[in-house]
């Protein structure tokens, strides 16, 4: 009898111990999807939001960077990102390509880095080292990306000459530099067509 009831403690301590190894490899691998699911997901374009708000951050060269300057020259496309934020690195190749195709054309590409204080002296480092040529400014209290509510990164947003906001997205894509593309030609043909134009 003692045997027995050994040999069935046994048993119940394998059966108890398989479902809570189980229990918990179904925990990890729910989280590594919902990770996944955060730093991939393709960006949500949400078409016009209105007018831009306005804003004045020095770059990374200590000068003074003006939006409302800016659009004066043409299209802006604005980018807030993080040096730590993996998705926004991911998405500078497709800012500097879509920079290269149009800036004869009148457009700036601004990056607004939302770094922390202790962060924010590896921006122009990072910068430089990987030789982006497009505009990099420091929101070094948050208040210009609390102005455009900006709470997960990256988010793209792209502006007409009157600072309204035609295109927006938030996370990464592949897909990033075609839907930018896109959404600046349509303002350079507006432009070329003499549509939005206003009378004076």
């Amino acid at each position: 009898m003692t045997r027995l009831i050994q040999v069935s403690l046994a048993v119940v301590s394998v059966v108890v111990l398989t479902l809570a190894a189980a229990a918990v490899a179904a925990d990890d691998q729910a989280a590594t999807a919902t990770t996944t699911t955060t730093t991939t997901a393709a960006p949500v374009a949400t078409g016009a939001q209105g007018k831009a708000p306005d804003f004045a951050l020095s770059n990374i060269d200590g000068k003074v960077i003006k939006l409302a300057e800016l659009l004066k020259r043409g299209p802006v496309v604005v980018d807030f990102w993080a040096t730590w934020c993996k998705p926004c690195i991911k998405g500078f190749p497709a800012l500097q390509q879509t920079y290269d195709k149009y800036k004869a054309q009148g457009l700036t590409v601004v990056a607004i880095a939302v770094d922390s204080p202790k962060s924010q002296s590896r921006v122009a480092p990072f910068i430089k080292s990987q030789k982006f040529t497009f505009e990099v400014v420091l929101d070094t209290d948050g208040a210009v990306a609390r102005k455009y509510n900006v709470v997960p990164i990256p988010r793209t947003l792209v502006l007409d000459r009157e600072g309204q906001i035609v295109y927006s997205s938030i996370g990464y894509s592949p897909t990033n530099e075609e839907k930018l593309s896109q959404a600046v030609e349509s303002i350079l043909v507006k432009k070329a067509s003499g549509e939005g134009t206003v009378d004076k």
